[in-house]
């Protein structure tokens, strides 16, 4: 009898092994528990979540860019999923927490599959590497930089030199004014960007003047005109 009893004992213990080393469970990746919906002793049936868990070696961070701004961006057009990493841009995250301005360097890695349907805009994913980072946390609102196109032969002018949407005001060499097309690339803050339409060395009004003839006489000065120079 005793003999029969230590057996059963030893098998119960194996069991009892057995089932506490299924209550373990291990996540593929490093990580932080974010919420957990089980407690000590509560039975959990198949397929119930008892938890959530995100990785602590990278953030990802959803960025919503309007589809005008996607062709200044280096995602190929209609470009969906996953982004290959020479062909990825590079992104700065910036937050100001606790008093503190905080910057952090990542990469786009894809974009979603879907426009979202009340602001039209496309999500962009960027990952950042935060094991050398623990200031960015999950949670914290962040704005973001994002590397575009490098664009040539464009000329920066200021917004005010524009006439319109696509014309502005050139002085030749005897100081009359001229109205001339151009082809906008981009407005960007205060600043137009000027794909075609002007060449080196020609000299832009940006002074407001309310009415211009073609081949009126000016008195260029500093401040009134401006030098172009082509930028990268």
């Amino acid at each position: 009898m005793a003999s029969a009893a230590h057996a059963d004992a030893v098998t119960a213990a194996k069991q009892a092994e057995r089932d506490l080393w299924r209550t373990e469970l291990q996540a593929p990746f490093d990580g932080r528990v974010r919420s957990e919906r089980a407690d000590v002793g509560q039975f959990i049936q198949r397929g119930t979540s008892i938890g959530t868990l995100y990785a602590s070696d990278t953030v990802e961070v959803r960025l919503p860019v309007a589809d005008r701004q996607l062709a200044f961006l280096n995602i190929p057009f209609g470009y969906q999923g996953d982004i290959d990493a020479p062909d990825a841009p590079k992104v700065i995250l910036k937050a100001e927490f606790a008093g503190e301005q905080l910057s952090w360097e990542g990469t786009i890695v894809r974009t979603e599959a879907e426009i979202d349907a009340q602001s039209r805009m496309v999500n962009v994913v960027a990952q950042v590497r935060t094991m050398n980072d623990p200031q960015l946390t999950v949670g914290l609102f962040v704005g973001a930089e994002i590397q575009g196109r490098e664009v040539d032969n464009v000329i920066v002018l200021p917004r005010s030199a524009l006439r319109g949407n696509d014309r502005v005001l050139v002085v030749d060499e005897e100081d009359r004014l001229y109205h001339r097309d151009i082809t906008p690339l981009r407005l960007y803050e205060d600043k137009v960007i000027i794909r075609a339409g002007l060449v080196t060395g020609e000299r832009v009004c940006i002074s407001q003047i309310q009415t211009v003839i073609d081949g009126m006489r000016v008195s260029p000065s500093s401040g009134l005109q401006e030098p172009l120079e082509p930028s990268a």
